[in-house]
């Protein structure tokens, strides 16, 4: 699977790490860490059975992209086993239904249902894999440490997942 992704400034990063890692560290569960996942927004996620077609795809897009703020005011979770930072939904996040308009007429795409327009809900992933108890203490560490804060999308990139592996990435103007 592909996943095109924002990538948030040095200061944002740094948070949102934070994060990350003090559930990692009480919770036990690493999958986020020993994933090596940054801190990022998935746009869309799909198949395709040629990398070189992704990466061409996702590079013709360039010009399309540009740098815009994202506030995240809440904490929520995709039951039973993932927990996330939730971003107001602004103009700016309308770029996933732009990605959405270009990779849909790429050969052989097959774009995952919840990446599709009014389907694509926006989250930054904090924890995933969580058991029960897991994410009861994932849910500690935020109501501990959240506050809500905005932050700057910097890059956009393509990956592909399971591992997780840059393919291209892209700075924003």
């Amino acid at each position: 699977m592909y996943l095109i992704s924002l990538y948030f400034d040095e200061g944002t990063n740094k948070k949102i790490q934070l994060y990350m890692e003090q559930i990692a560290q009480r919770t036990g569960n690493m999958a986020m860490i020993d994933g090596k996942v940054p801190p990022h927004i998935t746009l869309s996620a799909f198949d395709m059975a040629e990398e070189e077609k992704a990466i061409a795809g996702f590079t013709a897009m360039e010009q399309e992209f540009e740098k815009g703020q994202i506030f995240w005011c809440s904490v929520g979770m995709f039951l039973p086993h993932t927990i996330y930072l939730s971003p107001v939904l602004n103009a700016y996040q309308k770029l996933s239904e732009s990605v959405f308009s270009k990779i849909r007429y790429l050969e052989e795409v097959r774009i995952q249902i919840r990446y599709q327009p009014f389907s694509w809900f926006p989250h930054t992933t904090l924890g995933k894999r969580l058991n029960q108890a897991e994410m009861r203490e994932a849910f500690v560490v935020m109501q501990n440490q959240f506050a809500p804060f905005t932050g700057e999308a910097v890059e956009i990139g393509l990956a592909r997942t399971n591992p997780y592996r840059d393919l291209c990435k892209i700075k924003l103007k």
